[in-house]
């Protein structure tokens, strides 16, 4: 009887040890859990931050779901096969001659596009699961926005001169964009080196000039 009792507080103890050993990662858990619930936690971007007329706005409203879905210019991209790629270099064409018309776009930058759509027969494109196209042309890269075609990001690498009025250049992009209704845009202050910046809060929305580094930028982007 005796061993009997011995042997039946072993088995007991064996297993309270057990069960406290399968609770101690739930409490642990839970203790995490605690922790990280109490900490504020970012809310996932919707299109509600947009006012309503930007997102009546085609190019406004792609900008802002692409940078919510993949985030950054670099991410995304997959290369065109040979006879959608020639589409898209030819649309690029057309679209590099509109923004050749901007009256104050500098010199150089106007030179260097010239000189390579005279040069360039052929060029690399690419898309992102949205929609988006980026295309390389020598030393020239144009980004653009799949429902109006407009044109999200131009790069001009090599010698590039500033412009002499880089918020009026940023004042004819923005008509050409078709974002200029939009009523809250103000220069923002920018660290970057020879950077000129507009933001409307209601689109979420920010241009930007920037010639540093023997390159030349000219891009639209939204943010959270």
């Amino acid at each position: 009887m005796k061993r009997w009792l011995k042997n039946a507080a072993l088995w007991v103890f064996v297993l309270a040890l057990a069960a406290g050993s399968m609770a101690l990662p739930w409490m642990v858990c839970q203790g995490y859990d605690r922790e990280l619930f109490a900490q504020p936690q970012p809310r996932p971007a919707t299109d509600l931050d947009l006012s309503a007329a930007a997102r009546e706005n085609d190019f406004v409203s792609q900008l802002y779901e692409r940078q919510s879905l993949l985030g950054g210019w670099g991410e995304g991209w997959e290369p065109l096969e040979e006879e959608a790629a020639a589409a898209a270099v030819e649309n690029a064409w057309e679209t590099l001659l509109k923004l050749m018309t901007l009256e104050d776009l500098p010199d150089g930058v106007r030179q260097t596009v010239g000189e390579t759509l005279a040069e360039s027969g052929r060029g690399q494109a690419w898309r992102d699961e949205m929609g988006f196209v980026r295309v390389r042309l020598g030393d020239v890269y144009l980004i653009t926005e799949p429902v109006s075609g407009l044109p999200a990001r131009l790069a001009v690498y090599g010698p590039a001169d500033a412009p002499d009025d880089p918020l009026a250049l940023l004042e004819e992009w923005r008509a050409l964009l078709g974002v200029d209704a939009l009523p809250d845009w103000e220069e923002t202050q920018t660290v970057q080196t020879g950077a000129t910046e507009l933001r409307s809060q209601q689109g979420r929305l920010r241009l930007q000039v920037c010639a540093a580094h023997e390159a030349f930028l000219l891009e639209a982007a939204s943010f959270s």
